[in-house]
């Protein structure tokens, strides 16, 4: 994504907003400031989606609908919202962000995973709902025998392989995609071509504080941003700036000290042309999520893209001297995600890989207050002791299916 030519901030007050990060979480964070009439000024360290949120993968898929808790509904909220928020994007941009509400299907490998489902249709039928209390998305069992009719490629391929489904598989209509780097595009876009908006690239953020009854950013040019408010979004790298905080006491949100890590994963692009009908596939961690033509055409004008991930390593530190060559490296030893995705899609068998992605995505760690485990939810909110920053750090692997949710920040 190219870089930004006006600077509305050159010669003119301090922004009302500073915010640390370009990529999903911070993008919104500036569109909801914007719409509101603020002046905002995003600084991103390297460019626009350069963290997490640049992938491949783009799935928007829900939690199981039995055993309902607040975690689960704000999460349902986030999906179901989703598909407005896009379309206003849209609007606002002219740029298409690739989403589609395709469903999900997940092979049923087992017979007692048929009375899991019966719990899940339920609960489905409870919790999936508008406005007005129906039942707006489904869960269903589709039948194995059914499996090749319904879901299958444009040259009849089963889309789900039968040997993987002995029992079928479920199927829910409420799970979508949407294609991250054009969705990054599109918001990207809203802030800079606003006219209180400015995205700046190459703008490494050292530390942010407090400073009178605003805030400053330190920058590693050694230059200092005033403004009224700030809202640290830069994925795992946010837990340093964190933690430096308070004489290196760190920082606490509601209640709790933040404590996260950056966990590594990765991704591959395969090659297939498809009719854009299809749904997610995902199964013991693996998803499969095919792409429609924003994210490439083939020579008739079809989709044929379809991404595959992805993994999850702690120990990513170690793989090179430096720790941006560790973040972007690619392990090709690591397969076994696209090697369950060949099992999973019969028809990947002989679709070359045109693309492959490494990243590092920021996981929280703070104990779940209600359970007393360590969650992997989003964090959202003001800083105690430091009301004028915020924070919005991406949950462990949902952060696109929530981030438009922040319209406090």
């Amino acid at each position: 994504m190219s870089q930004q030519l006006h600077t509305p901030f050159v010669g003119q007050a301090q922004p009302d907003l500073v915010v640390a990060g370009a990529g999903v979480m911070g993008l919104w964070a500036a569109r909801h400031a914007l719409k509101r009439g603020e002046s905002v000024l995003v600084l991103e360290k390297r460019e626009v989606g350069a963290g997490a949120s640049g992938g491949f993968l783009g799935s928007l898929m829900p939690h199981m609908p039995d055993r309902w808790n607040a975690k689960k509904q704000l999460q349902y909220d986030g999906l179901a919202s989703l598909e407005a928020a896009v379309g206003e994007l849209e609007a606002d941009t002219g740029l298409d962000c690739g989403y589609r509400r395709c469903g999900r299907l997940m092979p049923m490998k087992h017979e007692r995973m048929l009375a899991h489902l019966e719990e899940r249709i339920a609960g489905a039928r409870d919790w999936w709902t508008d406005e007005d209390g129906k039942q707006a998305y489904f869960m269903e069992h589709v039948p194995p025998e059914e499996l090749g009719r319904r879901f299958k490629t444009p040259d009849g391929t089963p889309w789900l392989s039968p040997d993987l489904a002995e029992f079928g598989a479920s199927h829910d209509t409420l799970s979508a995609r949407a294609h991250p780097r054009s969705y990054l595009m599109a918001l990207a876009a809203y802030v800079r071509n606003h006219p209180r908006g400015e995205i700046r690239e190459g703008a490494h953020v050292l530390a942010i504080e407090t400073d009178g009854d605003g805030v400053s950013a330190s920058l590693a040019d050694g230059s200092r941003i005033g403004c009224g408010r700030a809202v640290i979004a830069n994925g795992w790298e946010a837990y340093a700036l964190l933690g430096a905080m308070n004489g290196g006491k760190g920082a606490v949100c509601a209640g709790q000290p933040i404590t996260g890590r950056g966990v590594k994963g990765q991704a591959v692009l395969f090659e297939l042309a498809h009719d854009d009908s299809l749904p997610i596939i995902y199964d013991s961690g693996t998803y499969i999520i095919p792409h429609g033509t924003v994210a490439g055409s083939d020579e008739e004008g079809g989709p044929h893209l379809i991404a595959a991930g992805s993994t999850s390593v702690d120990d990513w530190l170690g793989w090179h001297e430096d720790a941006e060559q560790a973040r972007k490296a690619f392990d090709r030893d690591d397969t076994a995600f696209y090697d369950h995705a060949y099992e999973l899609a019969p028809a990947l068998e002989h679709a070359p890989i045109v693309r492959r992605w490494a990243n590092v995505r920021p996981r929280n760690t703070m104990t779940d207050p209600e359970t007393g485990k360590v969650g992997t939810d989003a964090l959202f909110g003001a800083l105690e002791g430091q009301e004028n920053i915020r924070v919005a750090i991406g949950g462990f692997k949902i952060s696109f299916a929530l981030a438009h949710l922040a319209h406090e920040l």
